[in-house]
């Protein structure tokens, strides 16, 4: 499981646009009590994502390799291969949660690995087999179990009977989520990237707004040019919902005063509409995608220059700081540094060397071989 979870960083820099694969709420448990949906497709789609991979120098030129490299890790290429990702539980322990992968894997490759794992054992349920192992991660183990649903998903969870329940809901033998009046049920708009819902909240959560609230839905997401957020939460008083609307109208006034001067970005920040209706607040925020594009580019732009200013430069895939690159990284902009400290007469005019490339010049002790 630790293999699939650590791909959700990686979300964000899907870029291809393929078929949707929207949360189908029939294939979580009836009486869950959470669920949480990322769309994969709806962030390939997303224009405010595919203008990222235009034009960001990193996302273009290293990411097609990281692509590859965790392909061959996990048996799914995240560019095409993966459509959505559903996780939800009967209960407020995250422990006991489901996660099903929606898309096509490389079943030979993760049977290989599975058979490979600490503790690996198979069971039968109906005619799927379940693979058990224990899982370590942090220093620490827990028990972990998956198996494969016919060639478009895979259902993970903490142990084999867990797993079988889930097997039940998608194949129609137990009941999904069908009444969109139940807590969990609804609506779920077109083009929604993050979806997550709570009719139960747990009471070791470290989280105060949560601690205060009896129930939550959030969607964020992109559809028809436009990004959007919504967020509604059933406090347990009307004077908690008073006071997150406070806080939240309290950031907003913050933002406002720190971006003042700056039109567009106002702009988005005065889409944020926050109401409370006795013990419930809603939040909603609407704007054009190309809006929110250009104020993130341009903020992007503006960290860079203070990194570079700094003495720094975005850090490359493989750094182990988020201040700088790696002692040895040739990456353009390191070798654009070797570079500048070259003293050798010949070569110091060279196109190469000011573009931080390898020259050939035989007499450059600095650059040769480089």
């Amino acid at each position: 499981m630790k293999v699939f979870t650590s791909t959700f960083a990686f979300l964000a820099l899907a870029a291809a646009i393929g078929q949707a694969e929207p949360l189908n709420l029939t294939t979580v448990a009836a009486d869950a009590k959470w669920v949480v949906h990322v769309d994969v497709d709806a962030v390939r789609a997303s224009h405010v994502v595919q203008k990222a991979f235009e034009t960001c120098p990193i996302l273009k030129s290293e990411s097609p390799k990281h692509f590859d490299k965790l392909r061959d890790q996990i048996g799914m290429d995240l560019r095409k291969d993966l459509h959505g990702v559903t996780f939800y539980g009967s209960d407020t322990d995250k422990t006991h949660g489901v996660m099903i992968v929606f898309g096509e894997v490389d079943k030979k490759l993760l049977l290989e690995k599975a058979k490979k794992a600490t503790d690996h054992k198979t069971t039968k349920h109906g005619g799927t087999t379940i693979h058990s192992w224990t899982q370590k991660c942090g220093g620490k183990t827990h028990p972990a179990a998956g198996a494969f649903y016919k060639d478009s998903a895979v259902v993970f969870a903490a142990d084999a009977d867990a797993v079988g329940k889930a097997l039940d809901i998608l194949n129609g033998k137990s009941d999904g989520i069908t009444d969109p009046k139940s807590p969990l049920g609804g609506r779920v708009a077109p083009g929604t990237i993050l979806l997550a819902k709570a009719s139960a909240i747990d009471a070791k959560t470290r989280c105060p707004v949560l601690k205060q609230a009896e129930s939550f839905r959030i969607a964020l997401g992109e559809n028809d040019g436009k990004s959007f957020y919504r967020a509604r939460l059933v406090m347990k008083s009307a004077e908690a919902a008073e006071q997150i609307k406070t806080i939240n109208d309290g950031f907003k006034a913050m933002a406002s005063l720190r971006f003042s001067g700056e039109a567009d970005v106002m702009k988005l920040i005065d889409g944020v509409k926050t109401t409370v209706t006795d013990s419930t607040i809603r939040i909603r925020w609407d704007a054009s995608a190309d809006d929110v594009w250009t104020v993130a580019e341009r903020l992007g732009k503006k960290a860079e220059e203070r990194m570079k200013k700094a003495g720094a430069h975005p850090p490359a895939p493989g750094a182990t700081k988020t201040s700088a690159c790696p002692v040895g990284c040739q990456c353009p902009i390191c070798k654009a540094k070797e570079k500048t400290n070259c003293d050798c007469t010949k070569c110091k005019d060279c196109a190469k060397c000011k573009a931080g490339e390898p020259c050939d010049c035989p007499d450059c002790k600095n650059c040769k071989g480089k």
